[in-house]
């Protein structure tokens, strides 16, 4: 098996060597960077604005022209590619990466540390939102910095509700309330329909957001374990079958796959939601760029609801420099160029997402885009709950959080079809993932200093909980417990 995934591997290999000699017109008067990116329409605008910032900022040569030339690589977007073109000494210069990836990269030495390089020309954490930190830096050190920013929340078909009678939920609320409106409006929404036809209260739920919602991380405080293995967890596990199987809230595969066998519905959740299949999707602000294609719709946003602590996912499509660059410093001119008027007012323009820097929502353009004006009074709902309860992923340095999705996707599925039940699956996803942690700190053992040096805090942290004593904040190293913390009155005040 070895031999054969060896021989795959130098195979693609000598594929992206082929299609990087390949791109056209490779001679250029100045030195040519690639950015590894998805096939996008806005790519070449983003493309086009980079090198007419470069000339407004002065990074010219003595004729006039840009200092460098960015071309696109969007035949390489796919982790395995770019890890493949990486070891090869062939990577893109920018490479477009973040959640999951951004560690798996990293941890194979792939991405440029680019901490002090940031601070000297201005693309640090400080430039984008607090939230952020995690999803950008990996144990303090800064990796890559956000292109687009996403906020999970529940957009509205205002009409939809008027039609059946049923008042709009509101912008905050609770899983008891949640399920209230929702048992209504379906009852209402579904009378004499037939399968394939049948309206849901909301596309999907978020098992992230869920048990921070009860303040409940995926890991424990210093990252060391994971946390799942809780109640908490387990009601999650159960509140989404009932929503699912029982009150039919939240549609099942099968359901999908009805409507997918329905012509003309085309299955995709914007079109199920802008034909009035959903009164909801959980989505970002870049659904837009989907609705904005259709009839325009009265909608809003509000807020996923909540176990008793209001928060919110948060993430980001992030650029990172290639460590085997031979034009790191050009490639950084690309990140300085994510935090420019405008990049961000294209982001804007074209909603698709949240800018990188928070202060372009502040734009009259970004709250009341003046050919939408259905979209007026929605944008902001984002930056607002991306300045106030949203959190970014929590992720250990000792498991890739791929293995947490795998596990989590695996035993939740054995709860959904009756084989386990909920506390056993929420504790089988714990102990599978510190499995791994014991492996990966096994293989490792320069991991195992700082990992032991975490275990050890740890046991201070549980013994200081038991007694009921507030924490120092330097010990708490996973951010969404140390926000969550703070706001409950256990951290130590600060002399």
């Amino acid at each position: 098996m070895k031999y054969l995934f060896l021989i795959i591997a130098l195979l693609l290999g000598v594929l992206s060597v082929g299609t990087y000699l390949s791109f056209p017109g490779i001679k250029s008067d100045v030195p040519v960077i690639y950015w590894m990116t998805d096939r996008n329409a806005a790519r070449d605008m983003q493309v086009e604005g980079f090198h007419q910032w470069l000339v407004d900022n002065g990074h010219v040569t003595d004729q006039g022209k840009p200092v460098v030339e960015l071309r696109l690589d969007i035949t390489n977007d796919d982790v395995a590619k770019k890890i493949i073109q990486a070891v090869s000494g062939i990577g893109s210069d920018v490479m477009d990466t973040g959640g999951s990836h951004l560690q798996l990269l990293q941890t194979m030495g792939v991405l440029e540390d680019i901490t002090e390089l940031a601070k000297e020309q201005g693309f640090d954490p400080s430039q984008t939102y607090k939230a952020m930190l995690p999803e950008i830096t990996i144990e303090g050190r800064q990796f890559v910095f956000p292109r687009n920013i996403y906020v999970m929340m529940l957009w509205v078909n205002k009409d939809l509700f008027k039609q059946y009678g049923i008042s709009p939920p509101p912008s905050r609320w609770t899983w008891d309330e949640f399920e209230a409106i929702g048992k209504a409006f379906v009852a209402k929404a579904n009378v004499g329909r037939k399968p394939g036809q049948r309206v849901f209260f909301v596309d999907f739920l978020h098992l992230t957001q869920m048990p921070q919602s009860m303040g409940l991380s995926v890991f424990n405080e210093t990252l060391t374990g994971c946390d799942l293995g809780d109640a908490r967890f387990a009601r999650c596990l159960e509140r989404v079958r009932q929503w699912t199987y029982e009150d039919h809230l939240l549609p099942t595969a099968d359901d999908m796959n009805a409507f997918n066998a329905v012509e003309g519905y085309g299955g995709a959740a914007t079109q199920l939601f802008h034909g009035g299949n959903f009164a909801m999707i959980q989505s970002d602000l870049s659904v837009l760029t989907q609705l904005r294609k259709f009839e325009p719709m009265n909608l809003d946003v509000v807020e996923l609801p909540n176990g008793g602590y209001p928060t919110a996912i948060m993430g980001a499509r992030s650029a990172s420099i290639y460590a085997g660059s031979k034009h790191k410093k050009l490639a950084a001119l690309f990140l300085k160029y994510l935090t420019s008027e405008r990049y961000n007012m294209q982001l804007v323009r074209e909603a698709d997402a949240l800018p990188p820097d928070p202060r372009y929502t502040q734009t009259e353009l970004f709250k009341r885009p003046p050919d939408y004006p259905n979209e007026w009074g929605v944008h902001e709902k984002f930056h607002e709950v991306a300045m106030t309860i949203a959190n970014g992923y929590a992720r250990s340095p000792f498991v890739l959080s791929s293995v947490v999705q795998r596990e989590t996707s695996w035993f939740s599925s054995l709860y959904d079809n009756g084989e386990i039940a909920a506390m056993e699956a929420a504790m089988k996803i714990a102990q599978a993932v510190d499995r791994r942690i014991a492996d990966n700190i096994a293989r490792d053992p320069k991991r195992k200093v700082e990992f032991d040096r975490r275990i050890a805090i740890q046991k201070q942290i549980d013994t200081y909980m038991a007694a009921g004593r507030k924490l120092p904040a330097a010990w708490i190293l996973n951010p969404f417990y140390l926000r969550y913390y703070t706001q409950q009155g256990m951290i130590e005040a600060t002399p």
